[in-house]
């Protein structure tokens, strides 16, 4: 049965139709990427569903009692309470009835007999709805989504703006909800929680609907796609791959049967016109008109929206080697982010720079780019350098200029025609030129600083997250003009598509360490995945040394690493076998009698003697971990 059921569903606001008479169902358990344009009405979608916005005509209709969690939805965050406590929302009244249960232990180890019932009744439903497990799955998520044991004490009030969203993204993912609906769940979310997103959503029975730009998870997670385009709906079986493939083939075959059925029309009309006045035809033409009155005519493929069109040009040549860097160190507050780091970038290289959130990757390119004087160590440019440098914040960007001033101050060269010209290849157009930069939407500044970028005529190139806030196929836009780009890339992305279609050599930054590996994030990937457990590169005298191979007076030190290791896999298969134990108790805990006081005691002391013994091997694992990485 389906969960949500559109029918001839029209909206409007302004009088414009954003939707226009469309048709769409969600069927339970069916995972949906929503995808379009910034502004084509996918978000309305979403409060159309929620009951949030009404729609002007047609029927939309929910599954009586079917349960939607959506991030507009969710409440106010309290200032003063603490992560862990805002994530134990969704289970107040587990929370509640652990409470109830542990004061009834205690009336029943005092001798009060009288509660045994109500011991009973409460712990089996209890039991029943998940009491035993929820405190591991709150703190799983928490883990998933980039939060450590750490930040669990951390009031909302001290969160960053990207800390809070990930913190109202994991109040949705552990709603007890029929349905999900997920606008850019990957928003502030680095590539390891990216991927942790994915296999949560893929393993969950809930029917989720997803608004997204990254197309690795609309990849990974979805088995529809549907494509909102000028108020219509338009739905592909498969995930984004199937449908890049599948939308180019329809619309191919729509317009030569659209071709076709125009030839033959003009064919049929030409003779019609020939024989109109002639007697001796006068039946065949009666019968041609009538059929050309019949003929269901077919409409051409809507043209593509527009999308921004640019090129960076040519460049001028640099030398060989275009950046030197030497010894680079950085860290605040007695942290350190990176300590030793030496590497060489030539001319034409393509580097990505990846990291978890905080891990200092935009730190590393400023001080690149010479904008972090408190760095230490040499950076050098090479002959005939010239730098570009794309800040995913637009901090050099006045906010107080319109977009004419703001390329005119940095182009005075420029006529106010060829301005507007040129800036209507990025989707400015008319009085939008006009508009002040404080006006302008996420996607919008990134355009306009996308456009400052080609018209500087760098010939190296860094760029702090380029494709944040750009819808799919400003993205593939992008990606297209970074593949051409004549000179030299340093990339700082969470966008694992275009790391791996544009870079061939990465900088991971982790944990006060900085390591260079050759290939894309996929090659890294492989590489760390083969590699039992995965460890961080090693520290010389607490600096970064970038691998190498080992030498004959690090050998010893090798054996030593080999023996934590043969350690830590010998610790995960205890706590694997550890944890198959505590879930066999907690499917035990449901099949007692409620009435047995005695041994669902019992029962409770071993399940706790066993969450003991299993956080105990978590710690050791979790000190290995430490002695191998140098933390």
């Amino acid at each position: 049965m389906s969960l949500v059921r559109f029918e001839n569903v029209t909206k409007s606001f302004g009088g414009r139709p954003t939707l226009d008479r469309i048709a769409f169902r969600v069927e339970e358990g069916e995972k949906i990427g929503l995808i379009g344009r910034n502004g084509t009405g996918k978000s309305t979608i979403f409060r159309l569903i929620t009951g949030e916005l009404e729609a002007d005509g047609g029927t939309v209709e929910r599954m009586r009692r079917a349960r939607v969690a959506c991030l507009a939805q969710m409440p106010d965050l309290s200032m003063s309470d603490t992560i862990l406590d805002t994530a134990m929302m969704p289970f107040q009244d587990l929370v509640a009835m652990e409470g109830e249960l542990e004061t009834l232990e205690h009336r029943m180890a005092a001798g009060d007999e009288s509660v045994h019932d109500r011991y009973g009744e409460l712990q089996e439903g209890f039991s029943a709805r998940g009491g035993y497990t929820f405190h591991t799955t709150v703190k799983r998520v928490l883990h998933g989504l980039g939060f450590r044991d750490d930040d669990y004490g951390l009031p909302v009030m001290a969160l960053s703006g990207g800390q809070r969203t990930r913190l109202m993204l994991a109040l949705i993912l552990l709603q007890d909800a029929d349905l999900l609906l997920l606008d850019e769940p990957e928003n502030h979310l680095d590539i390891e929680a990216q991927e942790w997103l994915e296999t949560f959503l893929l393993e969950s029975p809930r029917a989720i609907v997803i608004i997204s730009h990254d197309r690795r998870m609309l990849d990974h997670v979805v088995t529809r796609i549907v494509d909102v385009e000028r108020g219509q709906l338009t739905s592909y079986s498969g995930n984004y791959e199937f449908y890049r493939t599948q939308r180019v083939l329809t619309r191919e075959q729509q317009q030569k049967a659209f071709e076709r059925q125009q030839t033959f029309i003009e064919k049929e009309q030409n003779w019609i016109d020939r024989f109109r006045y002639k007697n001796t035809k006068a039946d065949q033409v009666q019968s041609r008109i009538l059929r050309l009155e019949k003929l269901e005519r077919l409409e051409a493929p809507p043209p593509e929206s527009s999308s921004a069109k640019f090129a960076f040009g040519e460049v001028v040549r640099s030398g060989h080697w275009v950046l030197n860097a030497e010894k680079l160190s950085m860290g605040y507050g007695g942290v350190r982010l990176y300590g030793g780091l030496s590497f060489q970038v030539g001319r034409g290289e393509r580097i990505g720079i990846i990291g978890p959130n905080g891990s200092g990757k935009t730190t590393l390119l400023r001080h690149l780019a010479g904008r972090l004087p408190e760095g230490t160590g040499m950076v050098t440019l090479g002959h005939k350098v010239r730098l570009g440098f794309y800040q995913q914040h637009h901090d050099d960007m006045n906010r107080a200029n319109d977009i004419f001033t703001e390329i005119r101050l940095l182009r005075p060269d420029m006529t106010p025609e060829r301005v507007r010209s040129y800036m209507g290849r990025f989707l400015f157009t008319g009085d939008d030129i006009f508009k002040s930069l404080s006006a302008l939407s996420g996607g919008e500044l990134s355009r306009v600083a996308i456009a400052k970028l080609t018209l500087g005529g760098a010939n190296v190139l860094l760029l702090d997250e380029p494709t944040n806030h750009l819808d799919i196929a400003s993205r593939e836009t992008i990606e297209g003009a970074l593949g051409d780009f004549p000179g030299t890339l340093l990339l700082v992305s969470h966008d694992r598509q275009l790391i791996d279609r544009l870079v061939n050599r990465l900088i991971v930054v982790e944990d006060g360490v900085a390591s260079v590996h050759l290939g894309n994030y996929t090659d890294y990937r492989r590489k760390t995945d083969e590699e039992k457990p995965v460890a961080a590169p090693k520290r010389v005298d607490g600096a970064l040394a970038i691998r190498r191979k080992i030498s004959p007076k690090d050998k010893s030190a090798e054996r030593e690493k080999s023996k934590r290791r043969k350690h830590m896999e010998d610790v995960e298969r205890d706590i694997e076998s550890m944890e198959q134990m505590v879930e066999e108790f907690e499917q035990r805990f449901t099949a007692i009698d409620p009435n047995d006081y005695q041994r669902a005691r019992q029962l409770k002391e071993e399940y706790d003697g066993l969450k003991q013994d299993l956080q105990a091997l978590y710690d050791e694992w979790e000190q290995i971990v430490a002695a191998e990485t140098g933390r």
